[in-house]
């Protein structure tokens, strides 16, 4: 640019540039800059006979993916006869693509949506071509699966594409299914039920070994298996009124009248308590629902969730083993038959090491002195 010679004429130069330009500028310097709209543009305001020389290039493109999938949340839904699959995706697009995703070769696919706008089904070999345009938009796919839950559930292989971020995984389950196991990510649900299991057999193995009770250490594991389904403090308090019969049979008998009575009292109103939980524990068992201490990321008995913050082009699949509900009925049933056969012989046990030594004493008799006639 050159500025003309007139000194009638003031001269005003600035430039726009679109942000696929480059621009680089030489000879005078920039006078001020400008703000139009959401563009900064620079202004020159040459003196007569000076020039500005422009040197525009358009920068060259690098290799790179054009579809970035910001998160995506894997829902099923259960059914008696089939499962219904909801896929939802968030997806930033750089330009207007065709992006093809691939889902399991069982899925009957129900409808596509993308912001809420409903699509043209395009299967072909169970891939799916999306039509995408530039900028963030929300698709939504809804399969059926033809299988029902079965024992050991693992969720659909989903092939995307490309790598992804933020991908969770969601599973509400009907209530005539007990979960045993789980697996997925790490950021997911945890059975903690397995642990106190362990814990409960360790201190059956100290009790049965020390015979402080009668009771060996299977019986013992399987009065801690029933009871686990109640709470911690009634499990000591159940196991704590064995301790304390096989003390009261071994307790010395030279105790004074009042206090060989206050543990009379005392072991009688623990045998009450005891039974009372037991009792609770039975019906709990037989009409409640299996307490398997499920918990992680916001997780429950019947709500399973996971998370994964980075996974490859295939996404994770979470997986859990349940069976039906009938079957911890019926092994409750059988608890409740041993127990309610245990507890008779406990029961007779627990009378024998009460009496022992006497039911009740009377205390010393007081004799009144004869006054002299």
């Amino acid at each position: 640019l050159l500025a003309t010679d007139r000194t009638d004429l003031l001269e005003t130069w600035q430039i726009a540039t679109s942000p696929v330009w480059h621009l680089e500028t030489s000879g005078i310097p920039v006078n001020q800059y400008r703000n139009q709209g959401k563009q900064t543009v620079p202004v020159w305001y040459p003196w007569p006979g000076e020039t500005l020389t422009l040197s525009l290039n358009r920068p060259k493109g690098i290799a790179g993916q054009t579809v970035t999938v910001l998160s995506s949340h894997t829902r099923v839904n259960t059914g008696k006869r089939a499962n219904t699959v909801n896929l939802d995706l968030n997806i930033l697009s750089s330009r207007g693509v065709q992006h093809q995703i691939k889902l399991p070769t069982e899925a009957a696919v129900k409808q596509i949506s993308i912001d809420g706008v409903r699509q043209r089904i395009q299967n072909t070999d169970n891939r799916l071509s999306l039509t995408l345009k530039p900028g963030k938009q929300r698709v939504n796919i809804e399969w059926r699966e033809s299988e029902p839950l079965s024992s050991q559930y693992r969720f659909p292989l989903v092939d995307l594409g490309l790598p992804s971020v933020n991908a969770s995984f969601n599973m509400e389950l009907p209530l005539e299914r007990w979960v045993l196991w789980v697996n997925g990510p790490s950021m997911g649900p945890a059975i903690l039920f397995w642990g106190v299991l362990l814990a409960i057999l360790i201190l059956s193995l100290i009790l049965g070994v020390s015979k402080q009770t009668p009771l060996k250490s299977w019986q013992w594991f399987l009065l801690g298996i029933g009871l686990s389904q109640t709470e911690t403090t009634l499990m000591i308090l159940v196991a704590g009124w064995l301790v304390a019969l096989a003390l009261r049979e071994k307790f010395d008998k030279t105790l004074k009248y009042w206090q060989f009575n206050l543990m009379q009292v005392c072991v009688a109103g623990l045998t009450f308590i005891a039974l009372l939980v037991l009792a609770v524990a039975v019906g709990k068992g037989l009409l409640g629902m299996p307490e398997m201490q499920i918990a992680g990321n916001g997780s429950s008995s019947y709500m399973l969730n996971w998370y994964q913050d980075r996974s490859g082009e295939i996404l994770p699949q979470p997986s859990f083993v349940s069976v039906p509900l009938w079957l911890y009925r019926v092994l409750m049933l059988l608890w409740a038959l041993w127990l309610a056969v245990a507890v008779l012989g406990w029961l007779r046990w627990g009378w024998k090491a009460i009496k022992d030594g006497g039911l009740w004493k009377s205390g010393p008799k007081k004799t009144i002195p004869v006054s002299e006639a």
